[in-house]
Formats: structure tokens, sequence, C-alpha cells
């Protein structure tokens, strides 16, 4: 092994058990705060589909393949982005509530969870679970399953008290820094749109209206939500509104395509 591959092995696993709680909890020892980009969100559907899968076996491993999903794109993202230094990437799980946070120095940290959450976004609807969040910079302390700070609770108060869609909105007090990630990228990769009520979000459906084939697997995924939820006028908004945004991609990128 090279004698430098051999020092960031040996440096990650130092920090990988410096971060084992369980192992290493000192109740004594000061609690540090560190900055971080925070994506909250909830998988909407996650409390039906779980009742469901007590008799469904099919099920059962969609909820655990999606999960598993996410974790097995943390390590893709620490191993390809960050393979020379011991990851500060954290990702927490409970109930149908997520958390993921990275370290962050500047706006290109930003940018690296924006992409990371986009992407699971994209599996997670093919999954049949859309999701709803916020993310934010700010004060947090969070080591495998353990989280709390100041920006974990804007991150749940963008998630459920203005986000209300299936979308993952942006804390309008990081702006700047946003719009500094947004100038890494070709313009044609929009992976963040500002919304009606003038919050930036996550774009994630672009993607997906590029082909015949996916196209129609999202067309017949909203439809069977919103035929599953009409008698519930509190849900069937959100899925309603979903439906607006993908006819609204799907118009756009067949201009793009008949230009």
């Amino acid at each position: 092994m090279p004698v430098a591959s051999h020092i960031n092995n040996e440096n990650g696993e130092r920090q990988r058990a410096s971060r084992d709680l369980v192992k290493n909890y000192d109740g004594r020892a000061p609690v540090d705060y560190q900055t971080r980009a925070v994506a909250f969100f909830d998988i909407l559907g996650w409390g039906q589909a779980v009742e469901a899968s007590k008799e469904d076996a099919e099920l059962r491993r969609v909820l655990l393949n999606s999960i598993w999903g996410l974790l097995a794109r943390t390590k893709e993202y620490v191993e390809t982005e960050t393979s020379d230094l011991p990851s500060e990437d954290e990702f927490s799980q409970f109930s149908d509530s997520i958390i993921v946070s990275f370290a962050f120095h500047d706006y290109r940290d930003l940018a690296r969870l924006l992409r990371f959450v986009a992407e699971f976004q994209d599996s997670m609807i093919m999954n049949g679970l859309p999701l709803r969040g916020g993310v934010t910079v700010g004060s947090l302390f969070h080591t495998e399953t353990f989280a709390f700070g100041p920006a974990m609770n804007r991150a749940y108060e963008l998630e459920s008290q203005i986000a209300r869609f299936p979308r993952i909105i942006v804390d309008p007090a990081i702006e700047s820094e946003l719009e500094s990630a947004i100038r890494l990228y070709p313009e044609h990769w929009p992976f963040v749109v500002r919304g009606d009520d003038g919050y930036y979000e996550t774009e994630f459906l672009t993607g997906f209206a590029g082909s015949t084939q996916l196209t129609g697997i999202i067309d017949q995924k909203i439809e069977s939500w919103i035929v599953e939820h009409q008698d519930n006028q509190h849900v069937l908004e959100k899925y309603q509104w979903l439906s607006n945004r993908w006819q609204g991609i799907k118009y756009t990128v067949q201009s793009r395509r008949d230009k």
C-alpha cells in the first residue's frame, strides 16, 4: 500500500473512532458546535408504507433498499470527493425523518450537499417515496445518530412549516452562498430553481423528463398518488402541486427539443 494511502487510512480510522460516542463518551467533556450544511427531510408516505409492509415482503425490501441507497451514496461521496481527508459527512435516520450534514467551509460544501440531496430525491421518488425538507447552514453537533443544534431546528422549521409540498427548500439566509454554488455548474443543469413563493428548491425532476420510459414511470406514480388521496384534501394538494410542477418541467424539456 502506498505510504499516503496508508496514512489516510489510519487518519480515517482515528477519525471514525473519535466519533464513536458510545465507546468514547465523556459526560464532562465540552460539546462544541460545528458550522455544517444540513438537510432535514421527511419521507412522505413512509408511515403508510411501513404499515402496509407487515404483509408485503417486497415492500419491506424497497423500504430497506431506499435507506441503504442513501448510506451507499454517502460512502460514494466520501470516497470520490474527500478521499484524501477523513470524512466529516454525517447521516442519521429515525422513523420517517433523515438528517444529512456536511462540514461547511465555503459554498462548495453547500453545492455538494444539494447535489447529494437532489440525487437522493431522484432515487426515492422512483421508490414511490417523495421527500419534503429544508437545507440551511449553521451550528450543529452531529455524529452518528446524535444530532442537535440551531441549524437542525431551522432545517426542521423549513421542512415542517414552510416547504409544505414534496420539495426541499433552501434557507433564504444562505442565498449568497447558494448563488455562488449555482455558478459552479452549467446553466443547462438546474440543480436548484426558485419556486413560486420565492424559495430556492432543489430540482430533481428534469432528468426524468429527458427519457420516454422514465417520463412514463413518473406520470404513473403521480397519477396513482392523486387517485389514492382523492378523499384527503390535505394530502391531495401535495401531489397536485407535484403534478403541476412535473407538467411544467415536461413542457420546458419538450420546448427545448422542438427548437
